[in-house]
This record gives C-alpha cells, sequence and structure tokens, in this order.
C-alpha cells in the first residue's frame, strides 16, 4: 500500500468523522435552542402570572380595608 493510499483513507475517515462530529453538533444547538425557547415561554407565562396576583392582591387589600374599616364615633 502506497502513501497516496494511506493518505487517502486517512483524509476520508477524518471527512467522516467531522460529518458526523459537525451533525451532532448542530443536533445539540438545536435541541439547546428549542430548550431555550421553552424557558422564555415559560419565564414570559411566570411574569403574566406574577402582575396578575399583584393585581388581585391589590384589589383583596382594598377590599379588605373598605370590609374591615371601623367607623368613628360621634360624640
Amino acid at each position: 500500500m502506497g502513501w497516496e493510499q494511506v493518505l487517502t483513507i486517512i483524509v476520508g475517515t477524518s471527512s467522516i468523522v467531522a460529518a458526523i462530529i459537525t451533525l451532532a453538533v448542530s443536533l445539540i444547538n438545536k435541541r439547546f435552542e428549542d430548550m431555550n425557547k421553552r424557558f422564555e415561554d415559560m419565564n414570559r407565562r411566570i411574569d403574566s402570572l406574577e402582575r396578575r396576583m399583584e393585581s388581585e392582591l391589590k384589589e383583596i387589600k382594598f377590599l379588605l380595608y373598605k370590609v374591615l374599616e371601623v367607623p368613628h364615633k360621634e360624640e
């Protein structure tokens, strides 16, 4: 087997390995992008719920103060 054949085998094998690694990295990146989108969506939902809860708590406080308000006695 000559040097040309050895180099051809090495280059061919390394090209295949490089293609497999590139494919694996692109699949992993896609998976991470999908996960990031899900986390961003969850964060938006949590923020929305937090704002709604704060609004509801303000309303509850207002109603409680209104209901529990003690009228002043007139002297």
